[in-house]
Order: C-alpha cells, then structure tokens, then sequence
C-alpha cells in the first residue's frame, strides 16, 4: 500500500483523479481475476453474497476517489496523519459490529502508534481545505471495508472478497475519466500496471489476515507503512531520514511487539487449559 500511494502521488501530478482509479482498478480486476481463475475456475466466482459485494465495492469505490483526490489537494504527511486514524476508527468498532474483544493493551498499541506517527510526520497546519474532507471520508469507507472483508471472511473466499471490490471503482473511473482522458505513455502506463499489482495484492494479502486474525489485532500493524514510506524516500528519492523518523518507527515496532506478546502468552494460556 505504501508503494501504491508513492507511485499514485507521481501520476496524479499529470492524470486526473478518475483516470488513475479507472486504470487502477481496471488492471487490479484483471490481475486478480486471473488469480481466482487459476485457484477456482470460473466456478469460484459465484456467490452467495451479491448485496455485500454491492456495498463493499461502493465503498471502495468512495475510499478509491476520495483518497486520490486528497493526494492531489494536500501534503502527503498530512493525509497520512489522517488515513492512519483508520487503526483507531477499527478497533472502536470492532467490538460492536464483529463483537470482537478489545482489551486494554490493544487500545494502548493503537494509540501509543498513532503517537508514533505523529512522532514522525510532524503534519502542519494545513487541513482546513477540501482536501481534508476527502481524506475523511476516505478513512471511514476504508475502515468499512475492513470491517467487512473481516464479517464475510468466513462466508467467502479472499480470492472473491478482493476481485469483487474493483468493479465499481473501475466502472466509475472510466465513466469519469471519459472526457478528460490523457492517452499515457509507456512509461506512465507502466506506473498504472504498478498501482493496479499493488493495490490489488495488498487487497489479498489483506484479506488473508483477516481470514487469520481479528481486526483490532491487526490494525496497529498498518502503522508500518510509514517505515516502508521513509524507506523509500531514502533509497529511491535521497530524502534524509532524521532522528524524528527513528525514533516514531521505534515506538510503532515497539507497540507491534506488545501486541505478539501478548497474543501469544493468550494462545499459550488458551492451549493450556484446553489441555
């Protein structure tokens, strides 16, 4: 995800926002299409849930638009301070919607990393435009999302749960992008086929955790995009990366290792009394 949002904040310094989610979720549906074929045939397609892939691939389709129009409007550090409320946004709801159990180290993990973030992105003063708003409304539907894929986890396969959610970006992209189309050169087209193999693996590999693992388990872990952001920054754009940088990556491996621990001292415990 990381990667997708560096290679989407080069390109929609040219293309605009619906052309970069048409393309995006064009390339994603193919790529992973082609991976539930060769898993399932085309038998694995059906479902038995049609009304939930309508409502996830709505709010893909929202989180889709939202998210790259607010990369377009704002600084990339501050959209990153909101998007990683979503850990938060998560594990709140978690316990209402999923009656997963939240417990206090959880709460501290996701809290104490989202002090780490702030620790590295230091955001300014900048969020009162529109671009804001977008982030928001990106953040809640991405949550949603998560929500969802972690609720139909066990009614439907990860293969399905990712394919099915680009339909609609993909629909709208192109219905938007129909009278502002930039033909890309091989290049930027290249980039295109990169956002569409990431966006649409992290999906799977996303979807696999939730199939493995409760959501307010796995949020805090999405605060490591940052490290992969910085790292990025160092070795593809010789950007510098400081001390405040560090030391917030520290604090996020830090709260990722609270939470291993203390799952695994659980299942020790849980398989100790079953036995």
């Amino acid at each position: 995800m990381a990667a997708l949002d560096i290679i989407a904040k080069v390109l929609l310094y040219k293309y605009s926002v619906f052309q970069l989610t048409f393309l995006r979720g064009l390339i994603s549906l193919v790529i992973l299409g082609m991976i539930g074929f060769y898993l399932h045939g085309f038998e694995g397609f059906k479902t038995k849930i049609p009304g939930w892939h309508f409502l996830r691939t709505c709010l893909m389709s929202l989180s889709s638009y939202t998210f790259f129009a607010a990369l377009a409007l704002l600084p990339l550090v501050n959209i990153m301070v909101i998007v990683f409320i979503a850990p938060i946004i998560i594990t709140a709801l978690s316990g209402p919607l999923l009656n997963e159990k939240v417990g206090m180290w959880r709460w501290c993990a996701v809290l104490v990393g989202f002090l780490g973030v702030i620790v590295i992105l230091q955001p300014s003063a900048e969020f009162s435009s529109k671009g804001t708003w977008y982030a928001l409304i990106g953040v809640i539907t991405y949550s949603l999302t998560a929500l969802t894929a972690r609720k139909l986890s066990d009614r439907e396969s990860v293969s399905n749960l990712s394919f099915y959610i680009f339909i609609g970006p993909t629909i709208m992209g192109a219905m938007g992008s129909y009278y502002s189309w930039i033909p890309p050169i091989p290049w930027d087209f290249f980039l295109f086929f990169l956002t569409g193999l990431t966006g649409g693996l992290a999906f799977i590999f996303f979807n696999l955790a939730l199939q493995k693992a409760e959501a307010s388990l796995l949020t805090s872990f999405e605060y490591t995009g940052l490290i992969w952001a910085s790292l990025a920054g160092y070795f593809i754009f010789n950007e510098v990366v400081d001390s405040r940088v560090w030391l917030g990556a520290i604090i996020i491996i830090f709260c990722g290792i609270i939470i291993l621990y203390r799952e695994s001292r659980s299942t020790k415990t849980n398989e100790n009394s079953l036995s």
